[in-house]
């Protein structure tokens, strides 16, 4: 019975539980997944790990002219189970550098007319700066912040690779370009609330999905100081289709993209 106990123990604490209910969920929803990749961190020379890589492929047809064009989304997500209040300043997000990010790592470009209707632009304005929890004295014990340390480590060293799975480069349709984003993915955000940096008040209760803004200072595989923008999908497990449809309108958009190309 003592044994029992403590394996209950040891499970109840992992997360892994979690891990494996997110898994399943986005197997089902058709997308691939890698679980707990290793690799290593050049600028320290330490294998670390990121929970999940997802990855999804959509293709573009254009039956007049017989083109193919595939596009892939490759989402660096990290799975955090939420287990005490954590509190976010809000405050507007850095549009011209949002603006960027998209030009720079979408097929989109400033002259597109719809450029606006991807989730990094056309969502609430309002973005998360700051964050705090109890363990606030000692920041890398910060749930969000190891998410997104984690999440960003792995993006930066990981991205840019072409398709993780074999099943991606099948039909002979090239990879005409690979969206990459970080996510966290939480069990629940019932302990998440939120203030507004130009008029703080009562925290309240954050109810939808939302992004941290993050400026990201890194040592590239040269050994170069890198400072990069990244905007974070925070995302409510209970509300992942919201997201996951947020991700197929951003598909939507560069297909349509596509079809002004000609």
């Amino acid at each position: 019975m003592t044994d029992l106990t403590n394996i209950e123990e040891i499970v109840n604490e992992s997360g892994n539980s979690f891990h494996c209910k997110v898994v399943n969920y986005l197997r089902d929803k058709k997308w691939y997944t890698l679980v707990s990749p290793y690799y290593m961190d050049s600028a320290t020379s330490k294998p670390r790990e990121i929970d999940l890589i997802a990855e999804k492929s959509w293709v573009y047809h254009d039956e007049i002219r017989e083109i193919y064009k595939r596009v892939n989304f490759k989402l660096f997500v990290e799975c955090k189970y939420i287990s005490q209040p954590n509190v976010f300043w809000f405050s507007n997000r850095d549009i011209a550098s949002a603006t960027q990010w998209v030009t720079t790592n979408t097929p989109l470009h400033k002259e597109y007319s719809f450029m606006g209707e991807h989730h990094y632009l056309a969502t609430n304005h309002k973005v998360a700066k700051l964050f705090a929890s109890k363990n606030r004295p000692n920041t890398e014990n910060e749930p969000i912040y190891r998410a997104l340390n984690q999440s960003l480590n792995a993006m930066v060293y990981m991205r840019r690779r072409g398709p993780m799975f074999p099943e991606l480069q099948e039909q002979g349709i090239p990879v005409h370009a690979t969206v990459e984003m970080p996510v966290i993915l939480c069990n629940s955000f019932a302990d998440f609330y939120r203030i507004e940096m130009e008029n703080p008040s009562e925290p309240k209760a954050v109810d939808n999905n939302f992004q941290l803004e993050v400026n990201y200072a890194y040592l590239d595989d040269q050994k170069i100081n890198r400072t990069e923008y990244f905007l974070i999908d925070i995302v409510d497990f209970e509300k992942l289709d919201d997201f996951l449809k947020v991700l197929e309108n951003d598909m939507n958009l560069i297909f349509r993209k596509f079809r002004f190309d000609r």
